[in-house]
């Protein structure tokens, strides 16, 4: 399989919330790894993430972000803005 990301991303251990519902509900996550485009989140095996979100990083930038792999183990997503 080729690689289609734009940046290459590099391995952390992160908290973070997932916010949508124009801020009414958040989820916590972990981000895996992460880039300017965009990141690999790892969520509770149940928890199912919307579409669109913004993912506000522990310490760090809230990123507007939309889903673009969902797996078993891990979610990942690219970031509508390049900020990472």
């Amino acid at each position: 399989m080729s690689e289609r990301r734009q940046h290459s991303r590099t391995r952390v251990l992160r908290r973070a919330k997932v916010v949508f519902q124009r801020g009414h509900s958040a989820l916590d996550c972990v981000v895996l790894e992460l880039s300017p485009g965009g990141a690999k989140l790892r969520l509770g095996a149940w928890l199912s993430l919307p579409d669109a979100f913004e993912l506000r990083l522990e310490h760090g930038p809230t990123l507007p972000a939309r889903v673009c792999h969902r797996g078993p183990e891990s979610t990942g997503v690219r970031f509508l803005a390049d900020a990472a």
